[in-house]
């Protein structure tokens, strides 16, 4: 027999993590850290979470705002990475999965740059971090002077002719 809030209740599959990836996480502002361990909550197997940044500040009762600016430090710290608009994915270090070979083979699958455990990650998020702020500033200024700034991204589109 069931009760009644049993019954509401969504049922997922049990997930497998490791909280040893939290010792490779850098100093970060309180906000970021908040949203850290809400993304976690919020994940789905591998890692990935599916909310906007309306959802995530809903999710910890916060502004939008506040979302908005510690995003970019998890990003530097390589903890979250942008798949495209409301979807983040975890490193496999802290994202959930079935069993802990998956987690491992996820692990030994990143490129040497995306490692947490190779070089000095505090310094690597702070190196990261300032290329963020840099982008930031030189787009603030292009903006005030009345420039449109250009696209940095390669096209991988092929030419006709």
């Amino acid at each position: 027999m069931t009760s009644a809030a049993e019954e509401w209740v969504p049922r997922r599959s049990p997930l497998w993590g490791s909280f040893n990836g939290l010792a490779y996480v850098p100093r970060l502002p309180p906000t970021a850290y908040a949203l850290l361990l809400h993304m976690m909550t919020e994940q789905e197997q591998g890692g990935l979470v599916v909310a906007t940044h309306d959802e995530l500040a809903q999710g910890l009762a916060m502004e939008r705002g506040m979302i908005s600016r510690a995003m970019p430090h998890l990003v530097a710290a390589r903890l979250v990475a942008v798949v495209r608009r409301g979807r983040f994915q975890l490193h496999p270090v802290i994202a959930a999965f079935a069993d802990p070979r998956e987690q491992q083979r996820a692990v030994k699958a990143l490129p040497k740059d995306m490692r947490l455990d190779v070089g000095d990650f505090e310094e690597e998020y702070e190196r990261r971090f300032q290329l963020h702020l840099d982008e930031k500033a030189r787009k603030a200024e292009a903006r005030a002077r009345g420039n449109v700034t250009s696209i940095t991204k390669p096209s991988h589109l092929k030419r006709v002719h």
